[in-house]
This record gives C-alpha cells, structure tokens and sequence, in this order.
C-alpha cells in the first residue's frame, strides 16, 4: 500500500491475535475459524475502502485501531451487553424489515412499496442507533452499502433471505440515497 494513511496493517494484525487468543469467541460469534478469515481476507482486500470509512468515523487510522483493539480486548463483555433482550428485540424487527424488503426480488427497487421499506429501515436506525450523527449520516448509508456488498455480508444476507438478497439490498439502499438524499444529512 502506497499511502501510510490507509494502511491497516496494524488492524489486521490484532484480528489475527484475537483469532488465535479468542478461538471460542470467534467461533461462536462468527460460525467458524474459516468464517472470521473471510472477515479479514475481506478487510484485507477493501484496504483502501474500509481506512477512508474509519477515517471519516474516527478521525484517523490509529484512533480506529485503538477503539477496535479495546473491543477485541473486551469482546466478550461487549456481546453479551449488546445481546440484551431489547437487543435481540431490535434484531427480529430488523429482520422483520430486511425480510420484507426481499420477499421478491423481482420487484422494481425503485417502486413506491420497495423504497417505503428502505424508508422504514433508515427511520428504525435512526431510532435505534446509540450514535445518531453516525446513523443519520451519509457515510453511514455508505457503510450499509459497502457491507451488503462485501462477500462475508453478501453469503449471510442470501443464506437468510435468498440468492440474489443482498445485491438487491445494496441497490435499494442505493436509488434511495441517490433519490431520497434530504432524509439522509
């Protein structure tokens, strides 16, 4: 990499401490040893991609660094705080929403119907987020469309709603960031 700027390296190494100290966490967080190397080999690949989002998030590279080393130290807390019963309760309406919004694939992305369902996910992260100036941001939009993207996301989001989910995902997310910009600041 030619910009020490977007160099994670850093990063990538503590995922990989983590993978051989929290063997147990990554598997039963992420469904297998195999699975969180996917994870890294994605952030690995998306280098450039993944630095200039945790820069916009978090000022630099080394500021992320730090915070995802702290929640990699503290990974087991954090789970079970954020595995809650409000937070399983926020899960299931998500999946609720992300079901409806696949349930046929062949619908135009840009109907009425569709984009009111991207419509009620963006408002249910805005109403659900702990960090409202990163869910109501464009950025953060971004981050959705970047995950839905990634082939990590892309294998889960079609094993749950179907071949082809998460693409659609990512295209609905699009046309209403591009078409629908004064809901998202």
């Amino acid at each position: 990499m030619s910009f020490k700027e977007f160099d994670l390296s850093d990063y990538i190494t503590a995922l990989e401490d983590f993978k051989n100290n929290s063997t147990d966490d990554v598997i039963k967080h992420w469904g297998s040893i195999e699975n969180f190397d996917m994870f890294i080999q994605k952030i690995k690949d998306d280098e450039t991609e993944v630095a200039k989002l945790a820069i916009q998030q978090f000022g630099s590279i080394e500021k992320y660094t730090e915070a995802m080393k702290h929640n990699l130290e503290h990974f087991s807390e954090l789970m079970e705080t954020q595995l809650t019963e409000e937070v399983r309760e926020i899960g299931k309406q998500c999946d609720i929403l992300y079901g409806r919004l696949t349930a046929d694939l062949s619908e135009d992305i840009s109907s009425s119907k569709i984009q009111s369902i991207v419509q009620e996910i963006w408002s249910f992260i805005q109403e659900n987020s702990t960090n409202v100036s990163i869910s109501c941001s464009k950025s953060y939009m971004n981050m959705l469309i970047n995950a839905y993207s990634s082939d990590y996301i892309k294998s889960m989001a079609d094993s749950k709603y179907g071949k082809g989910a998460s693409d659609y995902i990512v295209k609905a997310f699009r046309y209403y960031s591009e078409n629908d910009a004064s809901e998202i600041n």
